[in-house]
């Protein structure tokens, strides 16, 4: 911001002045005092205001996560001790890959349920080919050979139930071991070896995602949801490449606000072949939004502020003159104004002194 208002004259002005002083001396003719000013408005850089549409755009600011349905929470269904780890974090593992192995008194007691159901099974049809034989006989009444057989399928309703738990929570004489449900990277990791879990912890012992699709999930405030539409392109960069733009489509708006933060959430699915968008990164999102009626529009560097208000300096034929203007918004290198015309020239270059000069006239 400019508050004092200083004749500033251009490095050659004072040049010119310092040399006509020193040779003051001498008999020449006197000078124009106009000459200085006319070689500065003759050799002023300018540019043209011009009306165009302008290429909205609203930046957001977002972070990577993993495909939520593309990914894998693993828990351990028992509880128990771990025994070793075979994973890290960051590691890529195949389906089926063992994870960790822990050793658990839930699965002896499954294991020996399953046992005991079997042996039951066994006893009771055994007791009942028996009575079957003996009913045919006429060594038992109908009413023992039926009971026999009510005893025979409890016992095999019995082995189901246990086989069935057993093929939920896995594992085999007291051993569970977690394995990868998909292929990918494990993303999480919470379990360390000798540590206790149980059954009921809420925190997932394991994420392993397929990074080959990613989320980026974006921050949109207040002020810019009106101008946010399912399917609007978007340029995303991260930090860590910014000069490099993936580009994608809004596919998901999530229609509530948060609290905290005052900002409405938004998704855009995105392929990651090289596995170059990775989790937790933070980006930028250019969202390309409808665009607006034309408006004049000049460079940026042009404008001149002063005491809050916005300045340019025009140049008309042969004369400088200041002008206010209203800036409407700024998209470098250009900004949207109004008070200006098509077709007029603002200057682009000593614009900020020729202002203070024109102030002191």
């Amino acid at each position: 911001m400019i508050t004092n208002k200083i004749l500033i004259i251009p490095a050659f002005a004072i040049a010119a002045a310092t040399f006509t002083a020193c040779n003051t001396n001498q008999a020449e003719p006197a000078r124009n005092p106009n000459a200085v000013w006319d070689s500065v408005v003759k050799n002023v850089q300018t540019a043209k205001a011009t009306e165009e549409t302008p290429a909205d755009a609203i930046k957001l600011n977002g972070k990577i996560q993993a495909n939520e349905e593309h990914q894998a929470k693993i828990y351990a269904l028992v509880s128990g001790k771990i025994t070793s780890v075979s994973a890290a974090l960051g590691d890529k593992v195949q389906k089926g890959q063992t994870l960790a192995v822990l050793q658990s008194t839930e699965v002896a007691n499954v294991s020996n349920d399953v046992a005991l159901a079997e042996s039951n099974v066994a006893i009771t049809k055994k007791t009942m080919e028996s009575t079957k034989e003996l009913y045919q006989g006429n060594l038992a009444t109908e009413r023992d050979y039926l009971a026999t057989q009510v005893e025979y399928n409890k016992a095999l309703s019995e082995l189901n139930r246990a086989k069935q738990v057993s093929a939920i929570t896995g594992g085999k004489n007291s051993v569970f071991v977690l394995t990868s449900p998909i292929s990918g990277y494990v993303i999480e990791k919470n379990i360390t070896n000798n540590s206790q879990v149980r059954q009921d912890n809420s925190s997932p012992l394991f994420s392993v995602a397929d990074l080959s699709s990613v989320w980026i999930m974006a921050n949109v405030y207040e002020s810019d949801i009106d101008h946010i539409q399912l399917g609007d392109a978007v340029k995303v960069t991260t930090l860590a490449n910014p000069d490099k733009e993936y580009d994608g489509k809004i596919d998901k708006i999530y229609n509530v606000l948060d609290p905290a933060t005052r900002t409405m959430k938004v998704r855009i699915s995105m392929t990651n072949p090289n596995n170059e968008l990775k989790p937790e990164m933070f980006v930028t999102v250019k969202v390309n939004v409808k665009p607006t009626d034309k408006m004049v529009s000049i460079p940026s560097q042009s404008i001149v502020l002063d005491n809050s208000k916005n300045y340019v300096v025009v140049k008309q034929g042969a004369d400088l003159k200041i002008k206010e203007i209203q800036l409407v918004k700024r998209a470098d290198p250009k900004a949207y104004v109004k008070g200006l015309s098509e077709g007029e020239e603002v200057v682009t270059n000593s614009q900020v002194f020729i202002y203070q000069a024109l102030n002191q006239q």
